[in-house]
């Protein structure tokens, strides 16, 4: 009769174990759910609801502000943090890399130029150049000047990977492949250059008006 006591005492008290259990799992789950639903889809590090600031449980990890300690998310992620790229709010290519320029073009991000505060920035340059392709049945390139110095300064690119002048620097696609020229960065930092019609978008009587 004692060991029946026992045994129905053990058994209420597992009873009490288990359903203390499930109320802690069910609150913790309604709290990473109410963070998540709180997560905006937009980029923006002055957003503490921002999807890149919230960590691998769905909850806030950041603020951005370099004054206060390094947030989890930013000691996990250092420059590179998948999960986030990966999240609602950044449109993908082809390939399904992430499209910079949609995201930027979409007011998605907004970088700073410099982390000078009082530093004039200086806009991008809106002047796309036609590129004459040397194969026949390719269309010609074209170079839009405008996302490009977006990202990067003049000086980036000039005169040292290209010459600022017409006919002075001759490309080929064995030569970008390489790494030379436009292959400095795409293949590596930019999209790929398997995606032929990103680049070559240009019927060719235009590089002949």
């Amino acid at each position: 009769m004692k060991a029946m006591g026992r045994f129905t005492k053990i058994i209420l008290l597992l009873a009490v174990v288990v359903f203390t259990g499930c109320m802690v799992f069910n609150q913790a789950e309604e709290v990473v759910a109410q963070n998540k639903k709180e997560a905006t889809p937009v980029i923006d590090p002055d957003d503490p609801t921002s999807i890149i600031y919230l960590d691998t449980r769905g909850k806030l990890a950041g603020t951005g502000d370099p004054t206060k300690p390094a947030s989890e998310a930013y000691k996990a992620g250092m420059g590179w943090h998948p999960q986030a790229l990966a999240a609602q709010g950044l449109p993908k290519d082809k390939y399904g890399l992430v499209d910079w320029a949609k995201v930027v073009k979409d007011g998605l991000i907004k970088p700073r130029g410099t982390l000078d505060p009082d530093a004039e920035e200086m806009p991008p340059l809106d002047m796309d150049i036609i590129i004459p392709a040397k194969g026949k049945f390719v269309n010609d390139v074209k170079y839009p000047h405008w996302i490009h110095t977006y990202w990067l300064k003049c000086e980036v690119c000039h005169p040292k990977i290209f010459v600022p002048a017409k006919g002075q620097n001759n490309m080929s696609m064995v030569g970008i492949v390489n790494g030379e020229w436009c292959g400095r960065c795409h293949g590596k930092v930019a999209f790929p250059l398997t995606d032929c019609n990103r680049c070559h978008t240009e019927p060719k009587q235009s590089s002949n008006k």
